[in-house]
């Protein structure tokens, strides 16, 4: 179910796959795990399949629309389509949706924020093969916040190394689990 459903390249970073969704960001933060690797602090939640549970849950009474004209990402994703529809930045069209951020206490400058997380995306970018199809394995979606805690800028082989390590700590946490999503 986590599978590309679309036609996108492998080596892309593409805006559905970045963490735009506000109420999927404060669930990352407030309910998410978290660790530090140096010099990032890592935020990830495992989500369920079914999104409707964390959009709708203060409305328990579920409307079931028309189940023939929709794709299988919405059946999935949003069984209750017409009638109650989840925001089409929240729909995951690959497994994983990722944030990155920097401090601006800590990083005054806008250019140097801005190439930090440049940095950051571009080696998430070249690096999330792997944890892909991990999580296309446990069918299950993940959404990941790196934030970025050094004083200095690191050089792309040091940030790189550290986000190879902290995906390949999530996929241990997930299994650590057992592949349970939610």
């Amino acid at each position: 179910m986590a599978e590309h459903t679309s036609k996108q390249k492998l080596h892309s970073f593409s805006k559905d796959e970045r963490l735009c969704n506000f109420t999927l960001k404060k669930i990352l933060f407030e309910q998410g795990n978290q660790f530090a690797e140096h010099p990032f602090r890592i935020f990830w939640k495992t989500i369920d399949t079914n999104l409707e549970i964390l959009f709708f849950q203060k409305n328990p009474l579920l409307y079931h629309g028309n189940k023939d004209l929709q794709s299988d990402l919405i059946k999935t994703q949003n069984p209750s389509f017409p009638f109650k529809k989840v925001p089409a930045n929240a729909l995951f069209t690959s497994p994983a949706k990722c944030l990155a951020g920097v401090s601006s206490k800590v990083h005054k400058s806008a250019v140097q924020r801005n190439n930090i997380k440049r940095l950051i995306k571009e080696t998430y970018r070249h690096n999330k093969q792997s944890f892909y199809s991990f999580l296309n394995e446990q069918n299950c979606f993940c959404i990941i916040g790196i934030i970025y805690t050094a004083k200095s800028v690191l050089p792309y082989r040091d940030i790189e190394a550290k986000i190879i390590v902290s995906l390949q700590k999530i996929v241990h946490k997930i299994s650590e689990q057992q592949g349970t999503c939610g």
